[in-house]
């Protein structure tokens, strides 16, 4: 989300002629909802509440904002020294207005500025102009609006990233998550980041961590939430280059190879690439080239036709753009190795008719193939040297290490001067068995030349061989699809209450209806799993019924056991030993460290318990279930006893889309 500020002056002012001016009328009337229209919330220096430098803040909040809008009607010191500020460390996103009609004039040095004039006496007038200009801005191309970096282009203008400090609590709710393998947890805080200060760079944290978890639907969202703030941020292109390729390659999808594509030129048309990150960029880009030029000849069958659709130019240009990473960054081992196999497979298909026909002349196709061959020849040299040198300096427990060990033995597969059983030994010796990914990757260079008939006998020995190995290996039974349950339910009523929702008397009847519900869920084709909260009532029967059907549920609780069970049965008692009884050997997940909200989240209006409800729907949307379904036992009504109630489940259910809901009518059990 887009941050705003605002410069202004406060209360009411009086311009030179004495006519009265009330500033806190125009943010309400016009500045405040222009930007809410925009998606953004307009803070000012009058909202700095903490105790400090009030200057420390102000100084961070204009130089993070995004946009700002600062009101020149007056000759205000204190409006021109932040104007002043923002001019000097932001090199565009700002916005300049002036009330009409007003005795002052522009300082000579803003005169040529461009200004959105408002009238005075009716400022909301002109909101929808400053609506579309704050749309306008938002997305505009133009390098500068800022006079100080119109003036001076080589100005490097102030990154927020470099003054904004991330929560140590936040970071480490992060790493709780992250080492509880919790996904949902993860794309929680991700949204509720939304709005605050440290969004971005808490978004990168939580970004890296489902990265390493494999949510790279998850790391996509937060790392496209990164690049909305800041369009050329070279992390955050090269993580989307590189999770949107991983989700082509999971599902198939065009698109996500289009969108690493577009990440990719996005930062080689920038210029804060180091040497290493261009050799990246640049390999990133052919290894996406090459995607697409494997899939031009994947569907044919015919050996001779397949080579001959296999020589085209894109092939060329794969192999150039690694050669140029290789020899942009020589430790880049990675690009020097595939610049060597796509130099092999281009010479193995020289001789075909084909090749002569990419060329304008065959005396240019002669002249190709003998570059390529001098080329080959010292590629050769110096990336074995490139790997050498890793495998010489990575320590063993270096992940690059397994990389740098397969490409040696790339490197002899391409070597026909090599012995069959030399090839053999080094990929084996390679290829780790806990790292059936790795294989993976190797297998597919492998069966690449196998489909082109080069070296194609020793690639399929080589296949056969490691392949034999994991398949010696233990096998875990073939996962079944999954069907999720989602439960939600009524607490069942304190003593007193009226009018009654779920009376004690009712719990028999509840607990045939819910008993039913999750039953008809099951399948023995599929499995099934319960995810609910441990509130008296509804809830425990869910998860007691789930004992009697023998249906894996896991308990979600908001809290630490001790405060869940403090708040929650207050009024019920005898539910807290079913509560207790329930935990024994039950399967746990638990949100938060503590009863109230994290430090973090102080100041938003946020309810543990209503966070609760997300953060669960959130575990369900990342579980990887083949079917998710809420079953609530619900009296229909929008409006609970307190917030985070069985209401707020239905409508978040609701606004996912793509679940069942079914509900269990809970106003047949009022009468008891």
């Amino acid at each position: 989300m887009a941050r705003a500020f605002v410069i202004r002056p406060f209360g009411e002012k009086s311009d030179s002629a004495g006519r009265r001016i009330d500033f806190e009328q125009v943010h309400d009337e016009l500045f405040a909802p222009a930007l809410a229209a925009n998606g953004l919330d307009g803070s000012t220096t009058g909202e700095i509440i903490d105790a400090g430098n009030i200057r420390e803040d102000m100084f961070a909040l204009i130089v993070e904002a995004d946009l700002v809008i600062c009101d020149v009607t007056l000759h205000n010191a204190n409006v021109f020294y932040e104007l002043g500020i923002r001019h000097g460390l932001r090199c565009k996103g700002t916005i300049l207005v002036k009330g009409r009609p007003s005795a002052e004039t522009p300082p000579f040095d803003l005169l040529t500025d461009r200004y959105l004039a408002y009238p005075l006496d009716a400022p909301g007038q002109a909101q929808d102009e400053l609506r579309a200009t704050i749309a306008a801005t938002l997305i505009s191309t133009r390098e500068a609006d800022s006079p100080v970096f119109r003036m001076l282009p080589g100005l490097r203008e102030a990154d927020p990233a470099d003054i904004v400090v991330v929560p140590l609590d936040f970071a480490e709710e992060v790493e709780r998550a992250r080492r509880a393998g919790a996904r949902g947890w993860l794309r929680l805080l991700a949204d509720e980041l939304r709005g605050l200060r440290f969004e971005r760079e808490g978004l990168r944290l939580v970004a890296h961590a489902q990265w390493q978890l494999k949510d790279y639907a998850g790391a996509e969202a937060s790392w496209l939430a990164v690049r909305a703030r800041a369009a050329d941020d070279v992390e955050a292109n090269l993580a989307l280059a590189n999770v949107c390729e991983r989700l082509y390659r999971s599902g198939g999808d065009v698109e996500r190879l289009s969108r690493s594509d577009q990440a990719i030129e996005r930062l080689l048309a920038g210029s804060r690439l180091d040497r290493r990150q261009r050799a990246e960029v640049t390999a990133l880009k052919s290894r996406n080239g090459k995607t697409r030029w494997r899939l031009s000849f994947a569907a044919v069958d015919d050996p001779g036709e397949r080579r001959r659709a296999a020589v085209s130019r894109p092939l060329l240009t794969c192999y150039d753009e690694y050669r140029a990473a290789f020899r942009a960054d020589l430790n880049h081992f990675y690009s020097g190795v595939n610049a060597c196999q796509l130099g092999r497979i281009l010479l193995g298909l020289a001789n075909e008719e084909a090749w002569y026909d990419i060329f304008a002349s065959d005396a240019e196709a002669e002249a190709a193939r003998e570059r390529l061959r001098r080329e080959l020849t010292e590629l050769l040299v110096l990336v074995t040297g490139s790997v050498d040198a890793a495998l010489a300096n990575l320590a063993d427990d270096d992940g690059e290490r397994v990389w740098a060990g397969i490409s040696r033995a790339d490197l002899q597969f391409l070597d026909p001067g090599q012995r069959d059983g030399r090839v053999l030994a080094s990929y084996r010796d390679a290829i780790p068995l806990d790292r059936p990914f790795a294989w993976d990757a190797a297998r597919g260079q492998l069966e690449l030349f196998e489909s082109l008939g080069l070296r194609a006998g020793l690639a399929r020995r080589v296949i056969d061989t490691v392949d034999a190995r994991f398949a010696a290996l233990p096998r875990p039974a073939p996962p079944r699809p999954t069907r999720l349950v989602v439960f939600a339910g009524h607490r069942v009523d304190a003593p007193g209450r009226r009018p009654p929702r779920f009376p004690a008397g009712a719990e028999a009847a509840a607990r045939e209806r819910i008993r039913a519900a999750i039953a008809a869920r099951r399948d023995p084709a599929w499995d099934c799993v319960l995810l609910a909260s441990a509130a008296p009532g509804a809830d425990i029967l869910a998860h007691e019924a789930c004992r009697e059907l023998a249906i894996r549920s896991v308990v979600c609780l908001p809290m630490p056991v001790a405060d869940f069970a403090r708040s929650a049965f207050a009024d019920h008692e005898p539910w807290r030993g079913r509560f207790l009884d329930l935990l024994r050997d039950a399967e746990v997940y638990q949100l938060s460290d503590r009863a109230g909200l994290p430090n973090w989240l102080a100041g938003r209006d946020v309810d543990p318990w209503e966070r609760g409800n997300r953060w669960l729907v959130e575990l369900a949307r990342s579980w990887g279930a083949d079917e998710v379904a809420l079953v609530a036992l619900w009296d229909g009504r929008d409006a609970g006893d307190g917030p985070g109630g069985t209401a707020q489940m239905v409508a978040l259910a609701r606004s996912a889309g793509d679940w069942r809901i079914e509900v269990i009518d809970a106003g047949e059990l009022a009468g008891g």
